[in-house]
């Protein structure tokens, strides 16, 4: 074919088929309100603090970020849920809430995410390591493999409450490398650090910025960590998956809003993060805060949701995990 057949057929096609349909702007008419889930101070909050002061420029408006605390998360997302879907309120949902809590049994799920809520795109995520006891006698993944299978063993692991994503990823690093560990639950990762620390069981599933101050001090001692890639922070630290194939996990968050939200805002949305997350000064703040990026677009975000859906479930079923009162 030659170009100038090319360029008459093109010119014959419809102006809606011949090139794409920008992406019409929306207009934001008021602040907008980004819904946190938990508490001023942890990861998803300054995630969502990060995001949110980079918005009046862009949408003309200013964004407030609101912390509604309890149930796990599921307070801030039932406030969105109950919001009217014209763009202006938005949850920085955990993908815990969003991919977990639905098959997890007895989870308190005042809403269900997969029916009240619109996925709209990813924001960022939290590594997880693997740390040891300082004065246990491992000192690899494999070390400690070999030591959770000797004859006799008893092998703790500590976990910040049933269900917790420190109880499941060990639940599923237990399961692919074919050990029994015997769980010590707490209610929370503060008073289980304290007790590793201590020496009281042997290893925690942590989030890297509460285990980072405790690994360079030497009070406890990194195994591995559980991203797909080498964590720039933590480089000499091998990769779980090299030792586990497939062992990869994290926390992780991104924008969803209310039923009905209109596909035309959930892509300005999804388009309006990426230019956020793509601002160097972004960048160099999510670094320093141990965050790592995710992808914003709202087809990658909803197949994180299943594919973690899929994992988890199974873990769960396996494992015979459920919360209690």
């Amino acid at each position: 074919m030659t170009g100038q057949t090319r360029r008459a057929l093109l010119a014959a096609l419809p102006a809606s088929l011949a090139m794409p349909a920008p992406l019409r702007a929306q207009t934001v008419n008021r602040d907008v309100r980004l819904v946190v889930g938990f508490a001023a101070g942890g990861s998803v909050d300054a995630l969502a603090r990060i995001v949110a002061q980079q918005l009046p420029p862009i949408i003309g408006r200013n964004a407030v970020v609101e912390n509604r605390t309890g149930a796990g998360g599921f307070v801030g997302l039932q406030t969105v849920a109950n919001s009217a879907p014209d763009g202006h309120v938005l949850a920085v949902a955990s993908g815990f809430n969003l991919a977990v809590s639905p098959v997890l049994p007895g989870a308190t799920m005042p809403i269900n995410p997969d029916t009240e809520l619109v996925p709209i795109g990813g924001l960022g995520r939290g590594a997880m390591v693997l740390v040891a006891r300082p004065d246990a006698p491992f000192r690899t993944m494999a070390e400690f493999i070999a030591y959770a299978k000797r004859p006799g063993a008893n092998t703790t692991c500590g976990h910040g409450g049933a269900g917790s994503s420190p109880h499941l990823m060990a639940a599923r690093m237990a399961q692919l490398a074919g050990i029994t560990l015997e769980y010590v639950a707490y209610r929370g990762g503060a008073p289980a650090l304290l007790d590793l620390i201590a020496s009281r069981f042997d290893v925690y599933f942590a989030l890297l910025p509460e285990a980072l101050q405790h690994i360079r001090n030497g009070a406890m001692r990194p195994l591995a960590v559980a991203t797909a890639e080498p964590h720039p922070t933590l480089p000499d630290v091998p990769l779980m998956k090299d030792t586990l194939p497939g062992m990869v996990g994290g926390s992780w968050w991104g924008l969803s809003g209310p039923k009905g939200l209109p596909p035309e805002w959930v892509a300005f949305w999804s388009g309006t993060m990426r230019r956020v997350l793509e601002m160097p000064s972004v960048r160099q703040r999510l670094t320093e805060g141990l965050i790592d990026q995710s992808d914003p677009s709202t087809a990658a975000f909803q197949a994180e949701i299943a594919s973690e859906r899929r994992i988890w479930d199974e873990v769960i079923r396996k494992a015979g995990i459920r919360v209690s009162e």
